[in-house]
């Protein structure tokens, strides 16, 4: 293990070396002048180049670091936009691996066909997986790091079959290792604001990994998809075929159609038509259903005659219901023009206190946003938010910041189907929909259903709870009394004691001026006396 993990080092010190990355630890991203993106400035080429190399660099070190670029350019609240845009174009170019490689997935691979069940491995040479099926091109259809995807005819029906790569995953526990051995260097080479976690940030991109990895995720997926979409007849999902697909293998059926950059021959009023229907599934995944495509770029959205596809879900997205309504708020505050909506949705979101930023910067800012989405046609705008918080070094949710880099590519997409494509016009059916099913008659009675047994059992314990508190209350008052009392008494001894000393020593004082006196002194010393044999008894009965 450690020779690997040497070897591997010298693997990534060769490559930085060759693209020059080192430089970028002693070189600020300069993210504060000037720009156009139709005319880019010197500083725009310089940034560019070092964006350039880091892209070649990650491609050319393999899966590990092609899905760690791609994650980073879902994050545009903590990497300079220059990076963002050129991680984007991150492919896993990997080259294809022979099918007589890729069939070690099939290890052991177990399905049933009727009632007849097949458990057999490679080491039984009498057995072909490819008997399975009617049909089977060994030529894959696409090659990424994770995985390839195979066209085949299964039962008469055409399928896509995706096997993951052999040997992955020693390769990945390797990498992520070093990663995390080089996490200080990470965070100076790109840029990263004060406010980024990489240990969370390295967390999470294990755990995706970790999903992408086992194919039978992306199956759930699918069929979440399917029950989510079941009544729109526009947005077509796959069938998963569960009797012949594991951890390794899914198979799945085949989506006819071309991807959106391949589509011609097709009228402006349908493509808009297209744009519409894109947009407006994607807004109910995020909005009404909280599930969505994490991946939706052009190659993973089929043009159908009838509508669209989706393919590829080893990339999805959850959303809580509380970011959900905060999201919402927020859009609906740019809909509104409201700068104060927007602004305490925002603030809610990323989690920070007006103490900490210039509240009427922070306002202006958000004004020029709401104009942008509310009367820019043809431009992207959902990367906005993240730039802002970019700006303002504040650090937003890692859901929020990948539902964003999403939104970036639906708009793109949109944008390429109709140029003057504005993503709040087609949102305004989607919140007016959310709005009325939130404050519906029907959500709150589910909603009482669902909390009501709690509301009753917090009633019913009500009266216990008051007379706890009650006996608290009590108790604390007695035990105050108690401890005040104590103190009296305390008091009250040490003021006894110490008159008792006084009279006493008038006592002694009278006896001896009584005895040996002269003059007047003998009748001072007898009234001394006589006074202090008074008080003396007259103590004694106020103590009983």
């Amino acid at each position: 293990m450690m020779f690997r993990k040497i070897h591997r080092y010298i693997t990534i010190l060769r490559v930085f070396s060759k693209y020059n990355l080192f430089s970028l630890l002693y070189s600020e991203v300069n993210q504060y002048y000037v720009s156009n993106k139709k005319t880019p400035c010197g500083l725009d080429i310089k940034n560019r180049e070092k964006a350039v190399k880091l892209r070649k660099a990650l491609e050319e070190l393999g899966p590990t670091f092609i899905k760690l670029g791609q994650i980073l350019s879902k994050r545009p609240d903590i990497v300079p936009a220059i990076y963002i845009e050129e991680l984007g174009n991150l492919q896993d170019n990997v080259n294809p691996l022979e099918f007589d490689k890729m069939k070690v997935a099939f290890e052991g691979y177990r399905c049933s066909i009727g009632n007849e069940e097949i458990a057999r491995s490679f080491e039984n040479s009498d057995f072909n997986i490819l008997e399975i099926f009617d049909e089977f091109n060994t030529e894959p259809l696409a090659c990424a790091s994770i995985a390839q995807v195979y066209a085949a005819v299964l039962n008469g029906k055409k399928v896509a079959v995706k096997i993951t790569r052999p040997n992955l995953i020693d390769t990945i526990n390797l990498d992520l290792a070093i990663l995390d051995d080089l996490k200080s260097l990470i965070v100076k080479m790109i840029g990263f604001g004060s406010n980024f976690d990489i240990d969370a940030f390295l967390y999470e991109f294990r755990d995706l990994l970790n999903r992408e990895l086992d194919l039978s995720n992306e199956a759930r997926n699918i069929k979440r998809f399917q029950e989510n979409f079941a009544d729109v007849k526009e947005v077509h999902v796959p069938n998963v075929h569960d009797e012949y697909s594991n951890e390794n293998i899914l198979i799945m059926d085949y989506m006819e159609g071309v991807t959106i950059r391949k589509l011609s021959g097709v009228s402006a009023e349908k493509k808009k038509w297209y744009g519409k229907i894109i947009s407006t599934s994607y807004l109910k995944q995020v909005y009404l259903d909280g599930f969505y495509h994490a991946d939706p770029h052009s190659s993973n959205i089929i043009i159908q005659e009838d509508g669209i596809a989706y393919i590829d879900f080893g990339a999805v997205g959850t959303i809580d219901d509380e970011l959900r309504r905060n999201m919402l708020n927020l859009f609906y505050g740019i809909y509104k023009k409201r700068v104060d909506v927007v602004f305490e949705a925002f603030l809610k979101i990323t989690g920070i206190n007006k103490e900490d930023i210039d509240v009427r910067r922070f306002k202006i800012d958000l004004d020029d946003i709401i104009s942008k989405q509310n009367y820019s046609a043809g431009e992207r705008q959902s990367d906005n938010y993240a730039t802002l918080a970019l700006k303002y070094n504040l650090s937003l949710p890692s859901e929020f910041s990948t539902l964003e880099r999403a939104l970036i590519l639906i708009e793109a997409n949109c944008l390429e189907l109709d140029p003057r494509f504005n993503l709040l016009e087609n949102a305004k059916p989607v919140i007016t929909r959310v709005l009325m099913k939130r404050y519906s008659p029907f959500e709150a009675f589910e909603y009482l259903q669902l909390e009501g047994d709690r509301y009753l059992e917090i009633v019913k314990n009500l009266p216990e709870g008051v007379n706890d508190v009650i006996e608290t209350i009590r108790g604390y008052r007695i035990e105050r009394l108690e401890k005040k009392t104590d103190e009296i008494r305390k008091y009250r001894t040490i003021d006894s004691i110490t008159k008792y000393a006084f009279l006493l020593v008038i006592l002694i004082s009278s006896t001896y001026l009584a005895i040996n006196g002269e003059g007047y002194l003998p009748m001072m010393g007898t009234i001394g006396f006589v006074s202090a044999i008074f008080l003396f008894g007259l103590m004694f009965l106020r103590r009983s």
